[in-house]
């Protein structure tokens, strides 16, 4: 007599591949969340830093590359209050708004975009926020940032509209220096929030959240963890329905 012989678990060749396709794809995903984690972590570090260096003072030579984001630093120069610039699509506590970028003329004839901080737009788009600021000497405190880049590179982003103040989403330093016809520094200081003639500035990387990017990793490894389960059920199932 032959005994027939239990067979416990028996899953399918395309339900094996299809399971393998998943866990990898998952993991992946998982781990490329954990990398970005750790990258905003860093970033988040890299700004409590530098917040706490003593500030720099500028010549008005320096480039973005020899500074590094968020270095304190202090320059003195010149408000050209009446050719500003507004980057558009900025946004605050939820409500629409411009950032107001004010050139600094300074002693070497070169010109930094300070970021004055946030406006709220008007309900009617076609009446720009009042950011008067009358041509002084001033000396500004700030943290030097790169120009904000845009998610997605649309036609007409980076288009400059004409007259003062100029509204723009993506403003380029080269864009900026034929506009004004001197020479722009490939970065913008962001005003300190205790300074004055300055508006809303909220420079904290609030938005930057390294927990986000956790807790998505591990749904992702969730999402790995079901298809294993769901691959060991099918097997099972299949070799019960064969006994």
């Amino acid at each position: 007599m032959v005994k027939r012989r239990n067979i416990l678990f028996k899953p399918s060749l395309l339900m094996t591949l299809l399971t393998l396709v998943a866990v990898v794809a998952f993991l992946n995903l998982g781990n490329w969340q954990l990398r970005r984690a750790a990258e905003k972590q860093a970033l988040l570090d890299l700004q409590a830093r530098r917040w706490q260096q003593p500030p720099l003072v500028l010549d008005g030579e320096e480039t973005l590359a020899q500074l590094g984001r968020y270095r304190h630093v202090r320059v003195k120069g010149v408000w050209d209050g009446r050719h500003q610039f507004l980057l558009d699509g900025r946004t605050h506590q939820g409500r629409a708004g411009y950032e107001v970028l004010t050139p600094l003329l300074l002693p070497s004839g070169r010109i930094v975009l300070v970021n004055r901080g946030w406006v709220p737009a008007a309900a009617d788009r076609r009446t720009l926020p009042d950011v008067s600021l009358g041509d002084h000497a001033v000396t500004v405190a700030g943290w030097v940032d790169a120009f904000p880049r845009a998610g997605m590179d649309l036609p007409g982003m980076r288009r400059l509209s004409p007259g003062w103040p100029s509204v723009v989403q993506v403003l380029e330093p080269e864009a900026a220096a034929a506009r004004l016809g001197r020479p722009v520094a490939d970065f913008q200081i962001k005003l300190d929030p205790e300074a004055e003639e300055g508006y809303v500035r909220a420079w904290e990387l609030a938005h930057i959240r390294p927990e986000r990017s956790r807790g998505y990793a591990l749904q992702w490894f969730s999402f790995s963890a079901i298809a294993v389960g769901l691959w060991l059920w099918h097997g099972w199932k299949r070799a019960r329905r064969r006994v």
